[in-house]
C-alpha cells in the first residue's frame, strides 16, 4: 500500500514513514509515479455525485420551504404540491426559522452514524479494501436520499425526512465515503504530488458546482422534481462505478479476484494485515484496535493539533449550508436567484485549485526543494487566515456585492483541507494511513454534527436580533477560525536531516 514519501527524514514513532528510510533507490524510482486510473474514477464519481447534489440544492430547500410555508399559512398538513404560496411571502421569520431547525436537525442526526461507525469502517476498509466501503456508503446515501423524496411526494409529517439519517448506517454517510477517497489518493500518489492530485480532485467538484446550479434554477422554474430526480440518477451511476474502481489496497487485493490497480509498494504490507485483528467480527478485537490506533494518532502533537483543526474547520464551513437561506432571507432574493451565488463561489474556487494554487504549490516546493512538509504547513497557515477574514466579510455585509466579496477572499482559504491533509499524511506511517485519514473523517463527523443545531440556532438567532445579526453563523465561524489560526501557528516541524547532520528528526 502507497503513499510513498520523497524525504529524507528519519523518524522516531511508528507513525512516522518507515518504509522510505528502509526502500532501495530502485524502490524509490517506482513509488515516485502517480497511478491514474483510481485517481481517475474517485474523480469520475465525486463529480457525478456533485453534479447531482448541486443541481438539487436550491429546488430541494425551495420544496420543503414551500411545505413549512403552506403549513404554515393553511394550517394544513405536509403536501407534495410545488410552492403553491408565492416565494415572497415564505420569508416570514417563523417560517425561515421552522426551515433552519429542520436542516440543522437532519445534519445532526445525517451525522451520527459516521460518528459512531467512521473508524471501524476505515479498519474495515484496510482489510477488505477501498472499494467495498465506498460502495457501501454510496448505496447509504442513496437509499437516505429516496426516502426524503418520499416524504415529500406522499405528503408524510415533514420531520418525518430525519429517519433518513438510519440509512446511513450502511456506509457511515458521505464524510466515510470522502475519508476512503483520500485513501484512495493517497494510495496511488508519492508525497511531492499528492497536494495537487488532492487540488485537482476537488476542482472535479467545484467544476460540478459551476455548472449545475444555473441548471438546477433554469429546472426548477419548471418543475422542482426534475432536478431531484436527477439527483437519483448520478447517485445510482455512482455506486455502479463505485463497484467497478480499481482496488488500491494491496493487502486486499491479494485476497481478491477482479480487475484491480497494483500499485508498487516499498514497504512490507504484511505489516498491515499483523496490525489489524484477525477477527474483525469480534467486538472486543476491534475496539481494541480502535484504542490502539487513537492511542498512536493523538499522542503525536502535530497529528493532534492539525486533526483538530479539521473538527474546528469542519463545523465553521457547515455554515455555509445556509448561505442560500441566509442570502434569500437578508437580501430578499428568490432562492433561485441565489443559487447563482453557488456559482460563484465555484468559479472563484475553480480559479485557486487549478491555476492559483498549483502554481503556488510548484513555486513554495521549489523554494521548500526538499521540505514538502514545511511547504504544506506554511500555506495551512495563509488559508486559514484568508477563511477567517472571508467569514467576518459575510457575517458583517450589509450589501450583496460585498458579501459576495467575502466569498471571494473565503475561497483563497479553499486549499486548506489539501495543504493540511497532505501535511498530516507525510507525518504517517502507510500502514496507518487508512485509520487517520478515519480519525480526520471523524473529526469532521463530529463538526459536522455539532454545527447543524448549534448554527441553526445561531441563525434562529440572529433573525430574532434582526440587523447585522442576521449573519450571527458566520461572525461565529469568523471566531472560531480565528482560533484556529493559531493553532495551526502553534505547530512546529523540526529541521530535516540535511540540516542537522546525522540527527534523528521527529515530530516538534
Amino acid at each position: 500500500m502507497m503513499p510513498h514519501h520523497e524525504t529524507t527524514e528519519q523518524p522516531q514513532h511508528p507513525l512516522v514513514n518507515q518504509s522510505i528510510a528502509d526502500s532501495s533507490p530502485d524502490q524509490h524510482n517506482d513509488v515516485s509515479t502517480v497511478y491514474w486510473r483510481p485517481a481517475i474514477f474517485c474523480t469520475l464519481i465525486y463529480l457525478l455525485m456533485g453534479i447531482g447534489y448541486f443541481i438539487s440544492a436550491a429546488p430541494q430547500l425551495r420544496l420543503l420551504e414551500s411545505i413549512i410555508c403552506q403549513q404554515y399559512y393553511e394550517g394544513s398538513e405536509s403536501s407534495a404540491s410545488e410552492a403553491g404560496i408565492p416565494e415572497h411571502l415564505c420569508k416570514e421569520g417563523p417560517v425561515q426559522a421552522a426551515l433552519a431547525q429542520l436542516l440543522g436537525w437532519q445534519s445532526f442526526f445525517d451525522n451520527i452514524p459516521g460518528l459512531l461507525l467512521t473508524l471501524p469502517y476505515g479498519i474495515l476498509a484496510d482489510k477488505y479494501g477501498r472499494r467495498l466501503i465506498m460502495t457501501l456508503s454510496f448505496v447509504g446515501q442513496f437509499v437516505g436520499m429516496s426516502w426524503v423524496l418520499i416524504v415529500c411526494w406522499l405528503g408524510l409529517p415533514i420531520r418525518a425526512m430525519w429517519l433518513s439519517s438510519l440509512f446511513l448506517i450502511v456506509g457511515g454517510g458521505s464524510n466515510v465515503a470522502a475519508s476512503v477517497s483520500m485513501m484512495v489518493i493517497t494510495d496511488s500518489t508519492p508525497e511531492g504530488k499528492r497536494s495537487q492530485i488532492f487540488m485537482y480532485f476537488n476542482a472535479a467538484v467545484i467544476i460540478a458546482e459551476i455548472i449545475s446550479p444555473p441548471v438546477g434554477s433554469l429546472l426548477m422554474k419548471q418543475s422542482l422534481w426534475v432536478p431531484l430526480l436527477l439527483n437519483s440518477i448520478c447517485g445510482a451511476i455512482s455506486i455502479i462505478l463505485s463497484w467497478y474502481m480499481p482496488e488500491t489496497n494491496e493487502h486486499a487485493a491479494r485476497h481478491q479476484e477482479g480487475d484491480y490497480t497494483k500499485i508498487p509498494s516499498s514497504g512490507d504490507n504484511e505489516e498491515l494485515s499483523g496490525s489489524l485483528p484477525e477477527d474483525l467480527g469480534s467486538i472486543m478485537a476491534l475496539a481494541h484496535s480502535l484504542k490502539d490506533s487513537m492511542r498512536i494518532i493523538f499522542t503525536q502533537k502535530n497529528i493532534a493539533l492539525i486533526a483538530l483543526s479539521f473538527l474546528i474547520s469542519t463545523f465553521a464551513r457547515d455554515s455555509m449550508a445556509f448561505l442560500l437561506q441566509y442570502i434569500s432571507n437578508r437580501y430578499s432574493w428568490p432562492i433561485a436567484k441565489t443559487s447563482w451565488l453557488l456559482s460563484f463561489r465555484a468559479a472563484a474556487q475553480l480559479v485557486q485549485f487549478m491555476l492559483v494554487l498549483p502554481w503556488i504549490d510548484r513555486k513554495m516546493l521549489k523554494r521548500f526543494e526538499r521540505q514538502p512538509r514545511k511547504k504544506d504547513l506554511y500555506l495551512a497557515r495563509i488559508s486559514i487566515v484568508a477563511i477567517t477574514i472571508g467569514f467576518a466579510i459575510v457575517g458583517i455585509a450589509p450589501v450583496v456585492g460585498l458579501s459576495m466579496f467575502g466569498i471571494a477572499i473565503y475561497t483563497i482559504g479553499s486549499g486548506f483541507g489539501t495543504f493540511a491533509r497532505s501535511l498530516i499524511s507525510s507525518l504517517t506511517e502507510p500502514t496507518m494511513i487508512g485509520t487517520l485519514y478515519s480519525a480526520l473523517a471523524l473529526m469532521d463527523t463530529l463538526g459536522s454534527l455539532l454545527a447543524g443545531p448549534v448554527m441553526s440556532w445561531a441563525f434562529r438567532w440572529g433573525m430574532n436580533l434582526g440587523g447585522a445579526w442576521l449573519g450571527m453563523p458566520y461572525l461565529i465561524s469568523a471566531a472560531l477560525c480565528g482560533a484556529m489560526t493559531t493553532i495551526i501557528f502553534l505547530i512546529r516541524l523540526e529541521r530535516p536531516e540535511s540540516e542537522v547532520g546525522n540527527t534523528d528528526v521527529g515530530l516538534a
